[in-house]
């Protein structure tokens, strides 16, 4: 008898411990990730995607994000080359390799990106704290689906103007990447968008 009084007591302060970390675990804060990925839609026939001026979509994207910020009561980001081309490689290096992460297959952030792109960046916030920039990044689709009616299948293309709204809903609806976009320390910004075979559009924002 004198045993299982022992174990009881035991028992129960595994059990209320257990519940303890479980809890623990449900408080914690998310991981500042990317924005969830886009359903992937079926791909369609290949040599069909519609032309899309690069160039423009990320312009749209650019304004697009000005408006956020001016609904913020922030100045807007001034457009930079040298920004503009760090993400458009960076975009494409995603592309063509097949990833998609703030961090390229050999471990190097955008601080990296813009050392080697000859891009200093270090904004001082305060007299101890000084930022070297921010990055965020998202894909979307050039199709947003197929279908298939008395044996024909119709795909149905999305405009520069759908993707650019898409990504930047995205962006905003992230923590981590919203934060950046409202960040009032930033005043200038590159958006490099690249496009695979496959129809994917892979986005990069720098900022400082």
């Amino acid at each position: 008898m004198r045993k299982k009084t022992i174990l009881i007591p035991m028992l129960l302060v595994l059990l209320s411990f257990c519940r303890l970390s479980e809890a623990i675990a449900a408080s914690a804060p998310p991981p500042n990730e990317p924005p969830p990925s886009v359903t992937q839609p079926s791909a369609p026939r290949p040599g069909r995607q519609p032309a899309i001026d690069v160039s423009r979509l990320e312009n749209k994207i650019h304004a697009l994000i000005n408006q956020e910020r001016r609904k913020a009561g922030l100045p807007n980001l001034a457009w930079n080359r040298a920004l503009n081309q760090i993400a458009r490689n960076y975009s494409r290096d995603m592309v063509r390799r097949g990833f998609f992460s703030h961090t390229d297959p050999e471990g190097r952030g955008f601080t990296e990106r813009y050392r080697r792109g000859g891009f200093k960046c270090a904004i001082r916030t305060s007299r101890n704290t000084t930022q070297l920039g921010g990055e965020n990044i998202a894909y979307n689709n050039l199709h947003s689906g197929t279908t298939r009616r008395n044996g024909r299948t119709t795909t149905s293309w999305n405009t520069e103007e759908k993707i650019a709204a898409a990504v930047v809903r995205q962006w905003m609806s992230s923590t981590g990447h919203r934060r950046n976009i409202l960040t009032r320390h930033y005043r200038r910004e590159g958006i490099g968008v690249a496009i695979g075979k496959d129809g994917k559009v892979l986005v990069t924002q720098n900022f400082c």
